[in-house]
């Protein structure tokens, strides 16, 4: 049976090679913006600590929350985000994927009952 609809094809596959390359990146992301933050916060503190040391001010929670704590949270809004995201233009391509194979089984069927009469 011929193939029909090569350019929706494509572009489901394309949406499909989207979803992936943008769960890729969500990953990366998020895990990039988790180790800059700890790193950031670490340099934080060290340079609060370097002002008590010279009595320029106390050390304040800013470096644990732009941390560890900061980190995390927007890494894991990042990945909720990203992941929603790429999940949707997965399933779009999915989607057009399932039209198309609905529209080969109506025909096949159509031809199928056709051939009977």
């Amino acid at each position: 049976m011929e193939k029909k609809f090569k350019a929706l094809r494509f572009v489901a596959t394309v949406y499909k090679v989207l979803g992936i390359i943008a769960g890729v990146l969500t990953i990366l992301g998020s895990i990039g913006f988790c180790l800059f933050s700890i790193l950031g916060g670490s340099l934080m503190n060290s340079m609060m600590n370097g002002l008590n040391n010279y009595g320029g001010g106390s050390a304040s929670p800013a470096g644990l929350f732009g941390g560890i704590v900061g980190g995390v949270i927007v890494g894991v809004l990042i990945l909720l985000y990203g992941g929603i995201a790429s999940i949707s233009l997965y399933a779009i391509g999915e989607g057009i994927y399932l039209f198309i194979g609905i529209e080969e089984n109506t025909r096949t069927t159509a031809l199928l009952l056709q051939s009977q009469k």
